[in-house]
C-alpha cells in the first residue's frame, strides 16, 4: 500500500504517544516524536537534529513528554517548549552526595544498634562463636604416635 502524502509534513491535530527533546549522540540535539504509523499496526519515531551544545555548555539535558494516545503535536509541543523556556536550576551540589552517604551510614549504625538490641534480649539467637582449630605443624621426619595411655600422643622421629 503506497501513501502519496509528503512524508514530514506537520500536523498539529496528530496524535502522539511521546515526544524527546534533548541531546543526542555527536554533539547535537534532537526531537524524537513517537507516533502511530499511518496504517495503524505500529509505532514510528521521527527525529529532527540540530546544532549541538557548545563546549563546557551545561544546564538542562532534556526534557520526555509522555503523552498518551490523546496528546495531540501541538499539545506536547507547548509542553516542551514552556521546560525549555523555565530557567534551570540545578537541584545537587556537594553536600547534596554527602548528605547521602551521611543518611546511609546512619541507616546502616541503626540496624546494626537494633541488631545487637534484639540479640541482647534474645542471647539463646545470637550466633554461636566458631571453634578455633589449633594446628600443630612438625618439622619433617617427625610424626605424632599415641601412646598406652589414651589421648596421649608424643611426636617420635621417624
Amino acid at each position: 500500500m503506497d501513501y502519496f502524502v509528503p512524508k514530514y509534513r506537520r500536523n498539529p491535530n496528530e496524535k502522539v504517544e511521546s515526544i524527546y527533546s534533548g541531546i543526542a549522540p555527536g554533539n547535537q540535539t534532537v526531537t524524537t516524536v513517537v507516533k502511530p504509523s499511518m496504517d495503524g499496526n505500529h509505532m514510528e519515531a521521527t527525529k529532527v537534529y540540530g546544532p549541538g551544545l557548545s563546549s563546557g555548555e551545561g544546564g538542562r539535558v532534556a526534557v520526555l513528554v509522555l503523552g498518551g494516545m490523546e496528546a495531540t503535536l501541538a499539545e506536547v509541543e507547548d509542553l516542551v517548549a514552556a521546560k525549555w523556556q523555565k530557567a534551570f536550576v540545578p537541584k545537587r551540589s556537594p553536600s547534596t552526595i554527602a548528605s547521602m552517604a551521611r543518611r546511609l551510614m546512619e541507616q546502616r549504625n541503626e540496624q546494626i544498634e537494633e541488631r545487637r538490641k534484639y540479640l541482647k534480649a534474645n542471647p539463646s539467637e545470637a550466633p554461636k562463636p566458631k571453634k578455633k582449630t589449633v594446628r600443630l605443624h612438625l618439622p619433617s621426619g617427625y610424626k605424632m604416635v599415641g601412646t598406652e595411655i589414651p589421648g596421649l600422643r608424643v611426636m617420635a622421629r621417624i
